[in-house]
């Protein structure tokens, strides 16, 4: 009867054990599928700005567009007053 509670005892605590590092294996898979989904958006957050900066590198900002037309008119308009000086 004793040996029947010893093994009793034994077989519980490799039941234990083995669900303990089942739990554990499961939580590190959990985590790698969770660093690797968050690894993932970052790289296509990332890609996606490099896309966007240089889509707006080339474009001009409406102020300077405005500032190009301005200086051009005013070019135009002194280049018109230097021929009334002749």
């Amino acid at each position: 009867m004793a040996n029947d509670i010893e093994t009793a005892r034994t077989t519980r605590a490799n039941t234990t054990e083995k669900e303990a590092t089942t739990a554990s294996t499961a939580k590190e898979t959990g985590k790698r599928g969770l660093f690797g989904n968050l690894n993932s958006d970052l790289k296509q957050a990332l890609d996606t700005w490099d896309v966007l900066t240089e889509t707006m590198a080339e474009k001009v900002a409406p102020d300077q567009e405005q500032l190009q037309e301005v200086k051009k008119l005013l070019g135009d308009l002194k280049t018109k007053l230097a021929q009334f000086d002749e």
